[in-house]
């Protein structure tokens, strides 16, 4: 039986834990291990979302019917759009390079990442990008570094003055679709990772000025 992992999301498909389950789609209860993730939030809501990193495992809403040893309990009841896999944005900040592919500069860009989805990614870049023009950016979370076509969507609002674009993907393969993917599901799975550590920390550092 395959294991898949999934991105349990809430009402506002913001990631609030990471699990893996044995379940088909057609089971009528899945049982998700949990790994990841603050069980009390994910209890706090009546309704979850589960993205799997398997395009052939559709993402699915469920009702949370219960959580016992570690394991979600979760009632599929509709499925719902590859968009919702595509549009899972996590924050990073690489630093990296676009080349021009339509536009009329020439040599490359730096640019630093602010956040990445399944279906494009936004960046901090000081020379003027021009909406609707396409570029190759170099993209270095992924298991190895893979270039990709990006068609510039628009200039985004940036706190700091410098100039950010929101990008889509262009003319994506499938395996490119795929590298992409789980490097996203990655990004998630270490935010959970430093979020645990830190709570642990902190709770030592509270058990240590108790015990003094």
């Amino acid at each position: 039986m395959t294991t898949n992992r999934y991105l349990i999301l809430d009402s506002r498909f913001n990631p609030v834990a990471h699990g893996t389950s044995e379940n088909r789609p057609g089971d009528k209860i899945w049982e998700i291990e949990i790994d990841h993730g603050d069980i009390k939030d994910i209890l706090s809501h009546e309704y979850v979302r589960l993205a799997s990193t398997s395009e052939r495992v559709p993402a699915v809403e469920g009702k949370v019917v219960d959580y016992k040893n570690g394991i979600l309990y979760v009632e599929p009841t509709k499925k719902l759009g590859e968009e919702v896999r595509r549009n899972l944005r996590m924050p990073t900040n690489f630093q990296s390079y676009i080349y021009p592919v339509t536009g009329h500069w020439k040599g490359r860009r730096e640019v630093t990442g602010n956040d990445i989805s399944c279906g494009g990614v936004s960046f901090y870049c000081d020379e003027e990008l021009k909406v609707s023009e396409i570029v190759e950016i170099v993209i270095p979370i992924t298991s190895e570094p893979i270039i990709l076509l990006a068609r510039v969507l628009r200039q985004r609002p940036s706190g700091d003055g410098r100039p950010m674009y929101a990008t889509m993907f262009y003319d994506m393969i499938y395996d490119q679709e795929k590298i992409v993917r789980e490097a996203v599901f990655n990004l998630q799975l270490d935010a959970f990772w430093q979020q645990e550590q830190k709570k642990d920390g902190e709770k030592e550092s509270e058990d240590q000025t108790c015990a003094n």
